[in-house]
């Protein structure tokens, strides 16, 4: 399983490395895609609904790797139409004690603006849209929770294509089966390295 991170990791990495070479022609209007790689820390609790009882498990916190992919296109010099899904990955010990890998994130469509048409330039950004719980690597892997999303943030594009950001993203994914339904609200503050080929 940690294996397969890695090399997850590892893609993602050479990938970013490899979007300036892929530039279109420069200025933020028309086509735009992107991704970004950081860390930060994940707040979630757990709650689980069965004939009308309802138990809510304790606050957890963990430190996580966050992943972020875009693609779009700029209405403007300073304003971002996309897609973007923002995923905290980190591993929490189940009922068997045993590590697993939780992937937790928000797919949703976004706004940026940027503050001045060139860089140097902060922007602010936000989105709604669908947020998810699953367990990737775990086989078989049980559906995946789905419900409520979003994220807001702002960042620095501190080079042309690059910047840094600083989300705090939310979700409320649930499933059910027959009686029983068990959902999360979750809590995620990433830093991440940018890069955006436009």
């Amino acid at each position: 399983m940690k294996k397969t991170i890695l090399t997850i990791l590892i893609m993602v990495m050479v990938a970013l490395l490899a979007i300036p070479s892929f530039a279109f022609d420069g200025k933020r209007k028309g086509f735009i895609l992107g991704g970004g790689l950081g860390f930060g820390s994940t707040s979630f609790s757990q709650t689980v609904e069965l004939g009308g009882l309802s138990v809510t498990g304790d606050t957890e916190s963990s430190g996580a790797i966050m992943s972020d992919f875009k693609i779009g296109f700029g209405a403007s010099e300073q304003l971002e139409i996309y897609y973007v899904s923002k995923v905290a990955w980190f591993g929490v010990v189940d009922l068997y004690n045993n590590e697993i890998t939780v992937s937790s994130g928000v797919g949703t469509f976004g706004l940026t603006y940027n503050l001045k048409p060139t860089v140097p330039t902060y922007y602010i950004s936000g989105g709604l849209g669908i947020s998810s719980w699953s367990f990737p690597f775990e086989d078989p892997a049980p559906d995946s929770w789905l419900g409520f999303g979003m994220f807001v943030g702002g960042g620095y594009e501190f080079s042309r294509h690059y910047s840094v950001s600083l989300d705090i993203l939310y979700g409320n994914p649930s499933d059910s089966e027959g009686a029983l339904t068990a959902s999360a609200s979750v809590t995620s503050v990433k830093l991440t390295i940018n890069a955006l080929a436009y």
